[in-house]
């Protein structure tokens, strides 16, 4: 069966997610870095299906990606500085490793951390917002390959996802940068850190 496929700016597209999500299905849609792929982070069915479609080993985390920071109180632990890093820098191009609390979904933890994302894209502004879930997610390409970033190529290789959503804004093409927000001082797995969190001695000139 043929993907549905609708602009982010579809007043119908809330209602389709939505659905999509309660039927454990999996769908592609825009960040403001990269498109992903993915569903409901709580539902082991889709996360192996997209594992399967991506030709991904067991054991590779998944980032969650939320539609508001509020939300990410409710699968990590959060202290006053952390607190202060993610009000500083999200919603944007990055991916924070935090310590999970007992409410994140077991799938998307990883050595007792878990990966978030709060992209600044109109998609997680308005829709996600809307519909008020987080979304398990990953770029759109084979593992060891290059992210796509062509609708046509990724309904070639990934044509059997339920929904594609279109960028009316495009994703930068850059993949986020990965912090890892558990250690002090912060350390960048991916990517460059920030000069706000870049220790005075190791800062750059």
């Amino acid at each position: 069966m043929n993907p549905l496929i609708f602009s982010d700016k579809d007043t119908e597209l809330p209602r389709a997610v939505e659905d999509i999500l309660e039927l454990g299905g999996v769908l592609i849609f825009p960040t403001d870095t990269l498109y992903g792929i993915g569903g409901n982070p709580w539902d082991e069915q889709a996360i192996a299906r997209v594992q399967r479609m991506k030709q991904r080993p067991p054991g590779q985390p998944f980032a969650l990606l939320l539609p508001v920071i509020e939300a990410i109180e409710r699968v990590a632990w959060l202290d006053e500085r952390t607190r202060a890093i993610l009000d500083r820098f999200l919603p944007g191009p990055y991916t924070f490793l935090l310590s999970a609390s007992e409410e994140a979904p077991r799938e998307v933890i990883t050595e007792g951390k878990v990966g978030v994302r709060l992209p600044d894209h109109p998609f997680f502004g308005s829709v996600m917002r809307s519909v008020d879930r987080p979304l398990f997610g990953t770029s759109v390409n084979r593992s060891g390959e290059p992210p796509l970033e062509n609708i046509d190529a990724m309904i070639e290789h990934f044509g059997n996802v339920d929904l594609i959503v279109i960028a009316t804004t495009p994703p930068s093409g850059v993949s986020s940068a990965v912090i890892d927000l558990t250690v002090d001082p912060p350390q960048a797995l991916r990517g460059n850190l920030p000069d706000d969190l870049v220790p005075p001695q190791g800062k750059r000139s």
